[in-house]
């Protein structure tokens, strides 16, 4: 049988108790040895064995149900071995009665502590369910808000009413109360503000909607800029602290810290970017920025249509300036006969 791919675990691999465990174990061994050499040069009668219950509080600092049991069995064997090695004193039955107290201190603080041990490792696990139910709920919360903007991304309403609404929905999200979109200048290489905008404080942000309404950017530059020449979402912890965000040197108090944009695309053109801020500080959400970029994809079809819409509309146009042109060459030229310089005369004048 061929055994060269086989790995035989090692015991550093899968060790017997965790470093951090080793520490505490060593300490209990030192500190069993000092209580037990002060026990043995003290009478028989001055049973120091309660001291032993130290060594179950270090087993439960290490949150290890084996130290706690340890502890407990090595106080019960040490404070045995001090009736024995320590020198004659009180009467035995007063020695052997507070040797047997020491015993029982020992194990109703090891039972204690195992209760302790027992109430923190269900606390623990009440945490990781509630993380698990937070992470649930988020992913869930995800979720529908991708299917709302899947929804409004497929309307026939007019485009500037489905941005706004899919600002909202991502306010409502999020929480972060300020939301602006910036609009790419054709094939232009520049960000112009518009007109869209979600509030929760039209004073609180007047100063920064001011100055964005003044604001354009070319790639690179601000927020919307970085989105513009990476095609990709972006976030900043703090604005006011970002040397990269021109808005905020331009107003003293524009009532915002954290920001993040992402890009609305058709195929791979930035077409439009996105931008939300919130009045606190904030660390980047790696998977908030990963959501908004599937949903700048999702947006840019609103944009897609709206331009194949404007395209359709000029054909037709033109179809119709061609009939008419047409019908007024067919009407001349049977009230004057079939001179073809006359109909292309007449093609001139009606372009």
């Amino acid at each position: 049988m061929d055994t060269t791919n086989k790995i035989i675990p090692s015991a550093s691999q899968h060790p017997l108790l965790p470093k951090s465990t080793i520490g505490y174990l060593i300490a209990m061994v030192v500190l069993g040895l000092v209580i037990s050499i002060l026990d043995g040069m003290l009478p028989r009668g001055v049973s120091m064995g309660e001291a032993y219950a130290i060594l179950v509080l270090i087993g439960l600092m290490a949150r290890d149900k084996r130290l706690i049991i340890g502890g407990a069995i090595a106080g019960t064997i040490l404070t045995l071995e001090g009736f024995w090695i320590s020198d004659p004193g009180l009467p035995l039955w007063i020695v052997e009665i507070n040797r047997a107290l020491a015993i029982l201190i020992i194990w109703l603080i090891a039972v204690l502590a195992l209760g302790q041990l027992r109430f923190l490792e269900e606390q623990k696990e009440s945490e990781k369910m509630k993380t698990a139910y937070e992470l649930l709920k988020q992913e869930t919360q995800y979720l529908q808000l991708n299917q709302v903007i899947a929804v409004l991304s497929n309307t026939n309403d007019p485009v500037e009413d489905v941005l706004k609404q899919a600002m909202q929905t991502i306010c409502d999200y999020t929480g972060w109360p300020v939301a602006h979109l910036y609009i790419r200048d054709g094939d232009n290489d520049l960000l112009s503000p518009s007109k869209i905008w979600i509030l929760n404080d039209w004073n609180r942000f007047k100063s920064f909607r001011q100055v964005t309404d003044d604001t354009k950017f070319v790639p690179g530059v601000g927020l919307p800029g970085r989105v513009l020449a990476s095609s990709k979402a972006a976030w900043i912890k703090d604005v006011t602290r970002d040397s990269n965000f021109p808005r905020a040197q331009l107003a003293k108090d524009i009532g915002i810290k954290a920001g993040f944009a992402f890009p609305i695309l058709i195929g791979p053109k930035v077409v439009a970017v996105m931008e939300f801020f919130a009045e606190d500080a904030m660390e980047p959400d790696s998977k908030l920025i990963n959501i908004m970029e599937n949903i700048g994809y999702l947006l840019g079809r609103i944009f897609e249509r709206d331009h194949a819409g404007l395209k359709k509309g000029e054909y037709e146009d033109h179809l119709r300036r061609l009939y008419t042109r047409m019908k007024a060459v067919r009407a001349h030229e049977t009230s004057i006969g079939d001179d073809p310089r006359t109909a292309e005369g007449i093609h001139e004048e009606l372009q």
